[in-house]
């Protein structure tokens, strides 16, 4: 296959709308980071509560949310599904299995479903069982296996699939082609799993070539990969680089600049919407879709307009599933639960915040003040822990807008002179910006990139 750099790709030709789709949009679903945990793998016992106290996901919960969030989509207009990675906990064998199975009860229902693997999906060594004190060791699931478990689900359709990833392209309406991009780096699995992504230069440069074979016809061209291309606030390069490919730069203008506008992603468990713009007519969004097991457990339905010429995003919230909280309805048992789930990890993701942020601090002197912070008040009722969990509890939710007392709090601990309390001031600062874009409702005229309209639904 040809090596192709994106400047000798010339203009493209308009997208061609097909006469039998002129007085009818394309519609489908998009579904990321499900992290399905199979029940009787273990959910009690110390074990699964180790593992859960350095987690932050609603695994217990997972097989019921999914079941809901497959019922709600199966009953909307969607034609099919693009699901952003992350299908399964740690990449276990059952996991992918069962996971699989549920899906047919899409495809039953006349709408197509594409996956692509995630960073926790392939290779994965934390497979395990939980059974009392113990935890054991089970198969995990191969770049093989898991072609031949989706095989229904993208391969089978496939107009192209790269002999060298887990990468395909199908054309799931006519004029439109949706590449889906393998951004892992699962060969390097060993003790733990590699959170980190990359489209290395062999892959970008097939993603590129397929942009190119797709736009040459007149198709319009999305992508969908696991980790982030865009950064979706501006610290997240340097606290949070493992969320983005590490040639996100490079690929971001290499394959806007081929043809390719819009890209939906995972990994972060973030409802949150991001532009790169490169020049008047060239641009990259990142639509980012949060986790089914994460607050606020949301999916979101996406409409292309007849004439191809606006996408519009919507976004919905699942709203009822199994909890072990009856005094409390289940977003509530959500948000609830994450918010704890960030409490507990406070320490660990302020000093690897910290760490990365200023390399020169030592991992221990960085913990040791993070440690600290969750009894450091910085009014009467709030201490930066707090602030913290409520920022990220706003970020995962999308559409975020800090009040003015927030605000000021997080730039008094960006202008203090403290370098560590800069970090997190800059950080809050950054994770609570939004783009002009919004996160959750948006209508994007796909000739400039720019939004239109909005309305959050939730149901």
């Amino acid at each position: 296959m040809p090596s192709m750099n994106s400047d000798t790709i010339g203009p493209q030709p308009a997208c061609k709308v097909p006469s039998e789709y002129q007085s009818k949009p394309v519609k489908f679903a998009v579904l990321s980071d499900i992290h399905y945990y199979y029940p009787l793998l273990g959910t009690t016992g110390e074990a699964f509560r180790n593992h859960l106290a350095t987690d932050r996901k609603m695994l217990a919960e997972s097989e019921s949310i999914l079941l809901r969030a497959l019922a709600a989509i199966r009953k909307s207009d969607a034609q099919f599904v693009l699901i952003c990675g992350d299908l399964t906990k740690d990449g276990e064998y059952i996991c992918h299995q069962r996971f699989a199975d549920f899906l047919t009860e899409l495809a039953n229902a006349g709408k197509n479903v594409y996956v692509i693997n995630g960073n926790h999906d392939i290779y994965n060594p934390s497979a395990f069982s939980y059974n009392g004190s113990k935890k054991i060791p089970i198969k995990n699931t191969s770049p093989r296996d898991f072609q031949r478990l989706y095989y229904g689900y993208g391969y089978e359709q496939a107009i192209a699939v790269d002999p060298n990833s887990l990468s395909y392209v199908v054309e799931p309406a006519p004029g439109l082609r949706i590449i889906a991009m393998d951004s892992c780096i699962y060969n390097k699995n060993s003790k733990f799993s590699v959170t980190n992504g990359a489209l290395p230069p062999e892959r970008l440069n097939w993603v590129k070539y397929q942009i190119q074979a797709a736009t040459s016809q007149g198709n319009l061209v999305m992508g969908m990969m696991h980790h982030g291309i865009v950064p979706h606030f501006s610290v997240k390069p340097a606290y949070y680089s493992e969320y983005l490919v590490t040639n996100y730069k490079q690929a971001a203008k290499a394959i806007s600049g081929a043809g390719m506008n819009i890209v939906f992603t995972g990994h972060f468990h973030a409802q949150n919407i991001a532009k790169k713009k490169f020049s008047k007519d060239d641009y990259l969004i990142d639509v980012e879709t949060g986790s089914l097991v994460t607050y606020p457990v949301p999916y979101r339905l996406v409409e292309i307009t007849a004439d191809f010429k606006k996408v519009k995003i919507s976004s919905y919230q699942i709203k009822k599933a199994s909890c072990p909280s009856p005094d409390h309805d289940f977003q509530t048992y959500a948000k609830n639960f994450t918010a704890q789930k960030m409490r507990e990890l406070f320490i660990q993701i302020i000093s690897n915040i910290i760490v990365q942020a200023q390399p020169a601090i030592s991992p221990a002197s960085a913990f040791e003040f993070a440690a600290s912070l969750n009894t450091q008040y910085i009014t009467k009722s709030l201490t930066v822990a707090d602030l913290f969990v409520n920022a990220m509890l706003a970020h995962y939710h999308g559409d975020q807008k800090p009040d003015l007392n927030t605000k000021k709090l997080y730039q008094a601990l960006a202008a203090s002179n403290d370098s560590y309390y800069q970090v997190i001031g800059r950080f809050l600062l950054s994770i609570s910006a939004d783009s002009n874009l919004g996160d959750n409702a948006v209508t994007i005229d796909l000739s400039t990139g720019e939004p239109v309209s909005g309305l959050l639904h939730v149901i």
